[in-house]
């Protein structure tokens, strides 16, 4: 009897330190392991390499070092929206990033502009230390927020060069003629050298150049490879007038839904995507006067005279730009003390 009650005893003592598993439904353990899925879209073709590929390359890089927590659905070549619906798309929340190009959004955040302001920068890693130096940071940024659009970084593309069914060699062989050009920026400076600018995307331009809408056009190297220019035009001076840039977003409520080491990881994988891309534009347009040439291509490499003429001309540029851009002088100053 006694034995008993000391086992009785020792069990009832023992119970509050038994632990009774909890129960978890079978979709708490789904919820806790399905990964974070972002929605990328771009309207860039697969053919526009070094913008392409470096989106993949971050992905990629995202997913392995979040360790699969985060997995990308990206869609090219205007799966989802065009060029200039993307951001609204963003801002929305339709997808969850994207990576604009600065040209089709001045309309929105005018300084934009700075990198089509004609020779203000000498080569790609010249405005790519500009805005590694904080370049957007005057402004741009801030804007974007109020647009619901976290800017993750900023990448430097391509020199624009001129595609003509005419030789171009100084600024009085564009009187008259139609070209496409790609924002306000561009349109003015085509005014100034007494062209007739008309603004349309990347992927009108072929079609227009074929039935004569338009003369000419303002493109980098690579809409023209990527897009098959040199099938309907004859010339191209090249002259590297102005630049653009490809930013990479992020929808600002998904931003903000995201664990803190996942923004860490793809905030690093987006600054090695700046440095990636350019290196790769680069690269592209060291091949491009030989691929151009392939393709039978005239291909004019204007002098050092030539381009100060061009140059001369399209000085009013920067005046009409400060105009539109209560800040302008301090972005033009930023970029003469950071290239």
């Amino acid at each position: 009897m006694k034995r008993t009650r000391i086992f009785t005893l020792a069990v009832m003592l023992a119970l509050p330190c038994l632990v009774v598993p909890a129960v978890i439904s079978p979709s708490a353990v789904s919820a806790q392991s399905k990964p974070i899925e972002l929605i990328f879209s771009t309207y860039w073709p697969t053919s526009y390499t070094y913008l392409w590929e470096p989106i993949v390359n971050f992905s990629k890089k995202v997913d392995m070092e979040s360790n699969g927590r985060v997995k990308f659905k990206l869609y090219n070549s205007g799966q989802l929206f065009g060029g200039k619906e993307e951001f609204p798309a963003l801002e929305r929340g339709d997808i969850d990033m994207s990576a604009p190009l600065d040209i089709y959004h001045m309309g929105t955040i005018p300084e934009l502009g700075i990198s089509s302001l004609p020779f203000m920068w000498e080569s790609i890693a010249s405005l790519q230390k500009s805005l590694d130096a904080g370049l957007w940071d005057l402004g741009v940024n801030q804007k974007l927020l109020k647009h619901n659009v976290v800017m993750l970084a900023v990448a430097a593309g391509g020199p624009y060069q001129i595609y003509s069914k005419k030789p171009i060699l100084q600024p009085d062989d564009m009187k008259g003629l139609k070209f496409g050009v790609s924002g306000s920026t561009a349109a003015k400076a085509m005014e100034l050298l007494g062209g007739i600018p008309t603004t349309m995307s990347s992927g009108e331009l072929y079609m227009a150049l074929q039935r004569g809408t338009i003369d000419g056009t303002t493109r980098p190297t690579i809409t023209g490879i990527g897009r098959k220019l040199y099938e309907v035009v004859k010339y191209i001076s090249i002259s590297n007038m102005y630049y653009f840039c490809s930013f990479l977003t992020i929808n600002k409520d998904r931003w903000d839904s995201l664990p803190a080491d996942i923004k860490d990881i793809m905030k690093k994988a987006a600054g090695e995507r700046n440095q990636e891309q350019a290196q790769m534009a680069q690269d592209f347009e060291d091949k491009g006067v030989k691929l151009y040439r392939e393709k039978g291509v005239d291909v004019h490499i204007l002098t050092s005279a030539q381009l100060a003429t061009f140059k001369e001309k399209m000085r009013p540029v920067y005046d009409w730009w400060q105009e539109q851009v209560p800040t302008g002088k301090e972005y033009i100053e930023f970029v003469e003390a950071h290239h």
